[in-house]
């Protein structure tokens, strides 16, 4: 079988995850290639609303908060970098974002956004170890209606909304585009179209990962990264392991405004209302469990249009651009997989970001890149390892259909 060379890193996948690895390990000068099966940001990336909700979002678990954080604080530094590198602008916005509370709870919500406030404005080294998280809700403010009336005149809400400074957004296939472009110009190879079959193992099934074996050839690498969210699954079965994932799918839309009539994002209770450039709002997104389809639902859009305009009345005299689905991966404990997995030396995972894929890229590719190019996993938080879902299939008892065995 022909073979495309060595390499000291092989990332599979090339959405925003698997490109923004790519790309630090390419900064630290590794020689690093880049397989994709369809095209970059092909799947969840580029269906992805762009939103930086490091605090919005409300992480229950004090590890993924700690990492949303830091990914949200490398964001300004690394859209600019991209930008000398590439010439592509990730449509980074900084306005921050509007969340509909009650004026009651804004005691209540300052108090727990507060708690995840970083001690410091700007790029930080990552600890997993440390708390970095200080009382701080200077960022924070009450916008009575007033308030919103003078600064967003087409939202419509009873009580006024809280007004965080700190959250950004952008556009996620610019952002994509932009990481795989940077790695590419700065040494590394990108493998379009290219599906990879399985693993190459020295000594048989047994032994340390070395490669992999795709429909173009073989490529030996020394460490195998898989960043291919849902199809990282695929892979992992071929070893005879399971590692689980919950697709979730997601439908968004978008509306063409005959003026600007919104500047903040929205961030609301089951809705999120985002501008963008050329007077263009998204609106997203449905959650639907188990479905893997890309189908727009009817449904769905008139859904989205309805919760939308619960905040901005006029948003139905818009003009409906276009709407698209993506598919989330998902874990049971809502948790990425990342770092190593012991069953499989020489290969990472870097995958299950389920609905912050954008928010927790910059972050996942610093942190995996400084991971691989040392060899320890150690600044990787142990609740982020993939060994904590990952089961032998040999040990694995099916259920069963109709008599038929089936697996979950």
């Amino acid at each position: 079988m022909r073979s495309n060379g060595y390499y000291d890193a092989i990332v599979v996948g090339a959405g925003v995850i698997g490109a923004s690895i790519a790309y630090e390990l390419s900064v630290k000068g590794m020689k690093v290639a880049i397989i994709e099966k369809n095209q970059p940001a092909s799947g969840a990336s580029g269906a992805a609303g762009g939103m930086l909700a490091a605090e919005s979002e409300h992480f229950q678990h004090a590890d993924l908060r700690q990492l949303a954080l830091y990914s949200r604080s490398l964001y300004t530094g690394l859209t600019e970098q991209l930008y000398e590198l590439t010439g592509i602008h990730c449509g980074l916005r900084s306005e921050g974002f509007l969340l509909p509370v009650e004026s009651h709870d804004l005691e209540h919500h300052s108090r727990q956004l507060a708690s995840a406030e970083m001690d410091s404005v700007g790029e930080r080294p990552y600890d997993s170890e440390q708390d970095s998280v200080q009382a701080d809700s200077s960022h924070l403010e009450w916008w009575d209606n007033q308030r919103l009336a003078r600064e967003e005149p087409y939202i419509r809400s009873e009580h006024g909304m809280l007004y965080n400074r700190s959250e950004q957004q952008l556009i996620p296939s610019l952002l994509n585009e932009a990481l795989v472009l940077a790695a590419v110009r700065l040494g590394a190879v990108l493998y379009r179209q290219t599906e990879v079959r399985r693993l190459l193992r020295e000594h048989g099934e047994y032994g340390r990962a070395t490669g992999v074996v795709t429909e173009q050839g073989v490529m030996y690498g020394e460490q195998i990264i898989l960043a291919s969210g849902l199809g990282s699954a695929g892979l992992i079965e071929t070893e005879g392991y399971r590692l689980p994932f919950l697709p979730v799918k997601g439908e968004l839309l978008e509306i063409r405004t005959p003026a600007s009539w919104l500047n903040h994002t929205i961030y609301g209770h089951q809705i999120y209302i985002i501008p963008k450039q050329g007077n263009r709002i998204w609106i997203g997104a449905t959650s639907k469990p188990g479905r893997i389809d890309t189908m727009v639902e009817a449904g769905s859009v008139t859904e989205l249009l309805f919760k939308a305009q619960q905040y901005i009345p006029s948003i139905t005299s818009g003009e409906l651009v276009r709407c698209w689905a993506g598919v989330r991966p998902g874990t049971a404990d809502e948790l990425p997989y990342m770092g190593t997995l012991t069953p499989l030396p020489g290969v990472w995972m870097a995958c299950g970001h389920y609905r912050n894929g954008i928010l927790l890229a910059a972050g996942t590719g610093r942190i995996m890149a400084d991971a691989v190019a040392s060899g320890q996993s150690s600044s990787i938080p142990a609740s982020f390892a993939p060994g904590r879902a990952l089961q032998h299939l040999s040990r694995m008892q099916p259920e069963t259909e109709g008599g038929t065995p089936v697996w979950n």
